[in-house]
């Protein structure tokens, strides 16, 4: 949160953010609908990418409950540091309503559906470097951004197919050792466990990366929206699509509070690679418009609430147990 204070004040400070742009919502009633709108379309396309990845360990969640969840992950990921406290808290409310068995895949997924959000967007930033051509190598800056984009592409790639060919080399029961080792070396287990989850069920896993693409074009297309209207410059949705993907990927990064700060620096030097200015000022706006209607969330929390408490550990084993008999 310190971080995110001293980068925000440094941006005023140097004239390059204005907090006066939020002010476009209400001169402009078209683009609050607008950004209502894509919020609600990203929010319906998040929650059926969370339900079908939770068929990847056999757990079928109606339509309704995964909205009402993915609403509750959303508040959470605002109101909770580190954008990733409504993951779980998510993945708790699944679980406690599957058999014990399934309750580490339940967890599992959140950290699969969260990987499958950063390999999208890469994808979508390779899509649009491939796309400008020529263009993508007219200065040194975009240059750079290109060759940037290209070795982030490689690793993803890449790490997925190592992870798989070492699944298939050691075999089940070494996989199983690998996801056992979590207390030291967490993430190598989770990505074997994901890889087997992948090897399962490979075109589940695209159909939910196609999703995941969908739901960051159109928060492309609100950003080139909002870019055109803030900064009343010639910015073509090619040349904001070129740094959109890139942009959003600094986010990821857990260095600030829900990456304010950070992505406010990141869209500034990289609009200035297109010749724009403004990018601080137009994410601000984003980020606002997006993430201030989630707070709303707060109310199928409430009703999650007064639902049914979470079953103890020896109740569920004497369920099962019932069940079994």
């Amino acid at each position: 949160m310190a971080v995110a204070v001293l980068l925000v004040g440094w941006l005023v400070h140097a004239d390059t953010l204005d907090f006066a742009a939020l002010g476009l919502f209400l001169e402009a009633p078209h683009l609050l609908i607008a950004d209502l709108a894509a919020l609600a379309f990203a929010v319906l396309l998040g929650a059926l990418r969370w339900r079908l990845l939770l068929r990847l360990v056999d757990v079928r969640l109606p339509l309704g409950r995964a909205l009402q969840l993915h609403l509750t992950g959303l508040f959470f990921n605002i109101v909770i540091p580190g954008n990733i406290g409504g993951d779980v808290v998510k993945s708790i409310y699944v679980a406690r309503d599957v058999e014990p068995a399934q309750r580490p895949g339940v967890f599992l997924i959140a950290f699969v559906d969260r990987v499958m959000g950063v390999a999208s967007l890469v994808v979508l930033a390779l899509i649009v470097t491939l796309l400008q051509g020529p263009a993508a190598w007219e200065t040194p800056a975009r240059r750079e951004l290109a060759i940037g984009v290209a070795i982030l592409a490689a690793v993803t790639f890449a790490a997925p197919i190592l992870v798989l060919a070492l699944v298939r080399r050691i075999g089940s029961r070494g996989a199983r050792r690998a996801e056992d080792a979590a207390p030291v070396a967490g993430l190598a287990g989770r990505l074997v466990a994901s890889a087997r989850l992948a090897a399962t069920r490979p075109g589940m896993l695209l159909a939910a990366l196609g999703l995941a693409i969908a739901l960051h074009v159109t928060g492309l297309g609100l950003f080139a929206t909002l870019t055109a209207a803030i900064t009343a410059q010639d910015a073509s949705v090619a040349g904001v699509a070129s740094v959109y993907p890139v942009g959003m990927l600094t986010l990821v990064v857990p260095i600030s509070y829900a990456g304010i700060g950070v992505g406010h620096v990141a869209f500034e030097r990289l609009f200035a690679i297109i010749g724009l200015g403004g990018g601080a000022t137009v994410f601000n706006v984003f980020l606002i418009g997006q993430t201030t209607p989630c707070l709303l969330g707060a109310l199928p929390y409430l009703a999650l609430r007064r639902g049914a408490a979470p079953p103890t550990e020896a109740e569920a084993a004497a369920q099962h147990a019932g069940e079994a008999r």
